[in-house]
């Protein structure tokens, strides 16, 4: 067997970390460690090979094209040294893929839509773990989280899924003997249903679409969207409906909106991985198949 010299590992994770933030200091952030530590493992590994893999420049680094070349085959190792770890440690495939996603969401939105992935990819076997809550680490298990907020989460990095407007919902039954569209004190009187999880609620509603009146009966409120949809189908009250999850529903004619006015969300549900983190190649095709669903709904 040919013996192969190949570069010491802390080079390479160094140079694979400048090379995917085009900074030594944001790699030094992402790995402990200085960015003159970094510059330094990156010099020598550029000794090592004989060859310029940055040019260093007033404005800024960039890859030469040596170095653009090397860092795909660098990912592409990493990548496959990740993926065999879980696969022979971890007891995790390297055909697996979990996700870890809120109940509501994965019933409304992701649910739907995965008959269509599954078709096109049938050697991938996904994994969903569902959550009520979601916590501010990604679990160990995962691969990626759906989560809902503002997209900025410390040490993860964020694709978003959804760009949501807030209305009124109903069945609709419960708009036989109503006027259309529904003035704001009509909309104050019914039984009105909220998800406890999101950050606005029927007051911002009110207040957002320029009405000074408020709840009359009170609020049933679920921790969960998908028990919150239920009731308003089986006729249960109005619900402060989010686009993603009521946008089909009202479409196929099992819910209406009865009034015009319409808010804007603060939040949005996001795909979020570890930063930095080296995928195996089905999570990267989930996630380039998640991505173009937003793209293509």
């Amino acid at each position: 067997m040919t013996f192969r010299k190949l570069p010491p590992l802390g080079m390479l994770r160094s140079f694979e970390a400048a090379a995917r933030h085009i900074s030594f200091a944001r790699a030094g952030d992402e790995l402990g460690v200085t960015a003159a530590a970094i510059s330094q493992q990156v010099r020598s590994l550029e000794e090592h090979l004989g060859r310029s893999l940055f040019l260093r420049r007033p404005q800024g680094l960039s890859l030469t094209e040596a170095g653009l070349s090397y860092l795909t085959v660098i990912r592409d190792a990493f990548d496959r040294l990740g993926a065999g770890t879980d696969e022979i440690f971890h007891g995790r495939s390297a055909a697996d893929v979990s996700v870890r996603v809120t109940a509501g969401f994965a019933h409304l939105w992701l649910g739907p839509r995965l008959p269509r992935f599954l078709a096109q990819h049938p050697d991938i076997r996904l994994r969903l773990l569902t959550a009520l809550w979601t916590p501010l680490e990604i679990d160990r298990e995962a691969d990626f989280e759906i989560r809902c907020g503002i997209g900025a989460w410390p040490q993860l990095t964020a694709y978003p899924l959804t760009r949501d407007r807030l209305f009124p919902v109903c069945a609709p039954g419960l708009l036989a003997d109503l006027p259309r569209p529904l003035p704001p004190e009509i909309v104050a009187a019914q039984r009105l249903v909220h998800v406890a999880s999101f950050a606005e609620g029927w007051a911002d509603w009110f207040r957002g679409a320029g009405y000074s009146v408020g709840a009359e009966n009170g609020v049933v409120v679920f921790d969960t969207a998908s028990l919150a949809v239920d009731l308003t189908l089986a006729g249960g009250g109005f619900m402060l409906g989010r686009s993603c999850f009521v946008d089909d529903l009202v479409q196929q004619g099992q819910l209406v909106a009865p009034c015009a006015a319409k808010i804007k969300s603060t939040e949005a549900f996001y795909l979020v991985e570890r930063a930095g983190e080296r995928l195996a190649h089905p999570a990267r095709t989930f996630r380039d198949w998640i991505l173009s669903e937003v793209q293509n709904p």
